[in-house]
């Protein structure tokens, strides 16, 4: 049997088709363009991603040699894309990094403890979130308010793009939102009553692995998809990670290692809704395994960072690597030093993730000398990356949730370098699933739950992950990381208030 998992990213939507024993047959990746109206707005037009979803759906069924019996449907969060009784998208999506929203948490700080909206929501204030977005667009853009028929998010729109019947929303994305009580699994009326937001404009809320609908009719005959294929709910593209790398026992959690750096740890059963995670910006929601809650840690900027080095000072590795069909960014860590670097870099080039949530920090190189080398620059910024996912972890230790073992997915897990430096520093091992779309793959595994191929999210794991490698920490260095990241704790906080003057500086300036 085929199982398809589509991943609809920020800038880019991927189709992978698995058997049901987890052997990847094909897959197929469209992108689409960000449209930046202002600094810090980042929209994308509903349509290119429609367009992109249908031609991967299309190319990846033209590929197979079988046809694709179930496709679920997994996506970024927070994204806003609101939609009239015809279906038809009336702004361009208000993408889940866009920080046009970012004011309106002092309108909830107006309204209502944040521990009680924690409590409900299981999301910490920050702007990304989708309910401010519609409080955006309701303050200006009161038309397209009062238009919409539902406000939804990426997944919800493509369900309903390709069955054409209701739009359909998993738990675990409808969390993303804001507006959802994440212990009853329903819109919050209370939640929903404060921000102006009626729930019969929001998307019907099912668990993940529920089929949503049939291809429609319409669909199939442009499209040559076949007239029965089932469409199922996926879920929130870090939780399908978590479940495509295999983590089911206490201690494991997926290490995503891309744009950006995230650790997302399965809580079990019980929602943990302490104090202390609210103050330190994590997050508690469904997770796509039944009755089962997530958290995640991350980095807002993880490999992008590296990506900023190659363009702006490795020339060298670029011309080298387009001579030799290689890549710049392994002749970039071919050379890097052995011991650890004596440089830090403060990651914060798109500002921070959890635990701060500081939008206004930036990025920064600390101790360089004129014996500095690019090497050591770029070793630097790996252990950095590393150093502040290790507060993170470190406050999850301090909370009672300890974590043992680490999945490594995502572009940076292809680096045995890159994933050494961390288990020396994170002191845990790191196993590498055999797939490198596990987020794809989790998406296929719900499928196949939908479809009723596999009786539990457990026989599903066992039926389709498998495992590679595992990286060992290394005890040479554990004094020299242990000095390191004493002194990387003090930075964040020492050039706190340098970085907000330089931050609205710039804004002044725009």
């Amino acid at each position: 049997m085929v199982l398809a998992g589509l991943d609809v990213g920020t800038s880019g939507c991927k189709v992978v088709l698995f058997r049901e024993e987890g052997t990847m047959l094909v897959q197929s990746y469209r992108e689409y363009p960000f449209i930046t109206p202002q600094p810090g707005w980042l929209e994308i037009n509903p349509e290119h991603i429609w367009e992109s979803v249908l031609d991967a759906l299309i190319e990846a069924a033209k590929k197979s040699k079988e046809p694709i019996e179930v496709v679920a449907v997994t996506s970024h969060g927070e994204t806003l894309i609101p939609i009239d009784s015809s279906g038809k998208a009336l702004y361009n999506a208000l993408a889940n990094f866009d920080t046009r929203a970012h004011t309106y948490i002092d309108y909830w700080l107006e309204r209502e403890d944040p521990y009680n909206i924690f409590q409900i929501t299981g999301m910490p204030l920050h702007g990304m979130y989708t309910v401010n977005k519609i409080l955006w667009l309701k303050d200006h853009c009161p038309d397209v308010f009062e238009k919409t028929w539902k406000f939804c998010c990426v997944e919800d729109y493509i369900i309903y793009r390709l069955t054409e019947d209701q739009p359909v929303i998993d738990y675990s994305l409808a969390a993303r939102t804001m507006l959802f009580d994440v212990v009853k699994k329903e819109w919050s009326e209370k939640i929903c009553k404060l921000a102006g937001v009626d729930p019969q404009n929001l998307s019907r809320a099912i668990p993940s692995g529920s089929i949503a609908g049939t291809i429609s009719s319409k669909i199939s005959g442009i499209s040559g998809l076949p007239k029965n294929l089932l469409i199922a709910t996926g879920g929130h593209d870090q939780p399908c990670g978590v479940l495509g790398c295999g983590v089911k026992n206490p201690g494991e959690a997926m290490y995503g290692i891309g744009t950006s750096e995230c650790v997302a740890l399965n809580l079990g059963e019980s929602a943990f809704f302490s104090r202390e995670m609210l103050e330190n910006s994590f997050c508690c929601y469904p997770h796509v395994v039944k009755d089962s809650y997530i958290t995640l840690a991350y980095i807002a900027s993880g490999a992008v960072v590296l990506r900023w080095f190659r363009d702006e000072f490795g020339f060298e590795e670029l011309e080298k690597a387009a001579q030799i069909g290689g890549s710049a960014y392994d002749l970039l860590l071919k050379e890097i030093p052995d011991k650890p670097a004596s440089v830090f870099v403060l990651p914060h080039f798109s500002g921070t993730g959890t635990p701060y949530l500081d939008e206004k920090s930036r990025g920064a190189i600390i101790g360089l000398t004129l014996a500095t080398s690019k090497e050591e620059v770029v070793k630097a910024i790996l252990e950095s990356l590393t150093y502040e996912m290790k507060i993170n972890l470190d406050l999850y230790e301090r909370f009672g949730l300890p974590i043992n073992c680490l999945r490594a997915i995502g572009g940076g897990s292809r680096s045995r370098a890159w994933l050494q430096i961390k288990a020396d520093i994170l002191q845990k091992a790191l196993v590498i699933p055999k797939t490198g779309e596990a987020v794809a793959l989790g998406t296929a595994m719900l499928a196949g739950v939908a479809k009723g191929v596999f009786k539990s999210f457990e026989e599903a794991i066992d039926a389709m992950v498998s495992f590679e490698d595992s990286i060992q920490p290394n005890n040479s260095y554990i004094q020299n990381y242990n000095n390191r990241y004493q002194i990387y704790q003090l930075i964040y906080k020492d050039l706190l208030k340098v970085n907000r003057m330089i931050s609205d500086l710039t804004r002044e300036e725009q």
